[in-house]
């Protein structure tokens, strides 16, 4: 097994981000958590676990706050026990090699993706599930951060892993393996959609137009056609990907967001001391899709009275924030993360399945935001497309193949 893994302790964490301050290279260096390493295989440790080769691993966001040690340890969820070796990747699709003795409905050689983090209920066998896992959110499950009695080796950064086979979902035929590592990203897009529907004629405000916020937004206009869009960019080119996906219009920088305020949405702009400017009226839902302190600090300014605001992104660090608009203006902040079970249509339907079937249908269409792919032998220079060099590269989704898995690998970034 080839596998890019951290191995997280106080120490390696501390030093690394020490010398990160003086040296771009340090998360990199020999001192740091990251390995690429050959392991052994590892035996499937019960009857109810696969080993899956991998064919195409997407790079997450979370991925990358997680390699350059973007967090900080006092922030809430450092304080629950976790685990020192985290292998990276959970966007990706992969073919069944092997199964376990007491595993019915899977077959080797099918496709499958990873459902989350493989940390909750199911994933651990228990049969008495807690709250969110009997709900079908299982990202929220209450048994996470305990002893798991056998531990998953590998993720999508490498090119197998062994999972239990309650955290795999077939792959239908009729989706490519371009569009399979679109499913986790979409199924979290629909959650976040579901967290506060857009209703008709409403006035929505996107913020962050990477992997997320055009898949969120294309679940916003296909769940309400007749609701106004704009999107908040980073660069004019992710503006106009966000027009061919269904925004009405976009803003680059804060700076426009509060100039075209009052004709877009017929608030009214004030301006105090100190360049602390405030909206009264504004967007109906706000969708935060990086979740930094600039966008949050500002949308909850951009919310109107009574309006509320998502926030899909994820920040690990300590903000600073100014929460008076919760009070002072009732604007409802609401968290989203993860997927989950929704109603449409009339049934009950994972967000992941959901996912799939709109992929299929040509609801989300996903051909814009797979830019780059790499080898995984390559990665310092896949990392570096996804974050340092992306106004250059102008990447969206940045990914690792796998062609020994016969995967397609036309199109190399």
């Amino acid at each position: 097994m080839r596998t890019l893994y951290l191995e997280v302790t106080p120490a390696r964490f501390l030093i690394t981000r020490a010398l990160g301050k003086v040296w771009s290279g340090a998360c990199f260096s020999p001192i740091s958590p990251l390995h690429l390493a050959d392991l052994p295989d590892p035996p499937l440790p019960a009857p109810a676990w696969a080993r899956v080769r991998n064919r195409l691993c997407g790079i997450c966001g979370s991925d990358l706050h997680q390699l350059f040690l973007d967090a900080d340890l006092d922030i809430a969820p450092a304080a629950l026990p976790t685990h020192n070796r985290i292998h990276l990747g959970h966007e990706m699709v992969g073919e069944i090699t092997e199964l376990g003795a007491e595993v019915t409905g899977l077959e080797v050689g099918q496709r499958v993706v990873r459902w989350g983090r493989m940390d909750d209920c199911l994933a651990r066998g228990r049969t008495d599930l807690c709250p969110p896992c009997q709900r079908g959110h299982r990202v929220l499950c209450e048994y996470s951060s305990e002893p798991r009695e056998h531990e998953p080796v590998g993720g999508g950064f490498g090119d197998s892993f062994i999972a239990p086979v309650s955290s795999l979902v077939p792959v239908p035929d009729g989706l490519s393996d371009e569009q399979a590592i679109f499913t986790e990203p979409t199924a979290v897009a629909i959650h976040a959609a579901w967290r506060r529907k857009p209703r008709s004629g409403e006035k929505i405000l996107l913020i962050g137009c990477g992997t997320i916020g055009c898949l969120t937004l294309q679940v916003l206009r296909f769940l309400c056609s007749d609701c106004d869009i704009t999107a908040v960019v980073q660069f004019d080119w992710q503006g106009e990907v966000a027009l061919v996906l269904g925004a009405d219009r976009f803003l680059a920088g804060i700076g426009n967001v509060y100039a075209q305020a009052p004709a877009l949405t017929g608030a009214k702009r004030y301006e105090g001391m100190f360049s602390n400017v405030m909206l009264l009226g504004g967007w109906d839902v706000v969708y935060d899709i990086v979740g930094v302190p600039a966008t949050l600090n500002h949308a909850l300014r951009w919310a109107r009275a009574g309006g509320a605001v998502v926030l899909v992104g994820a920040n690990l660090r300590r903000m600073k924030l100014d929460l008076t608009p919760v009070w002072y203006q009732e604007v409802d902040l609401i968290g989203a993360v993860g997927h989950d079970v929704v109603t449409w249509q009339g049934r009950e339907v994972s967000t992941f399945d959901l996912a799939m079937e709109w992929m299929m249908a040509g609801v989300i269409r996903t051909d814009l935001l797979l830019t780059h792919r790499f080898p995984l032998e390559d990665y310092r220079r896949a990392f570096a497309v996804a974050t340092r060099d992306k106004a250059q590269a102008r990447s969206v989704k940045v990914a690792f193949e796998f062609p020994d898995s016969n995967t397609d690998t036309r199109g190399h970034g």
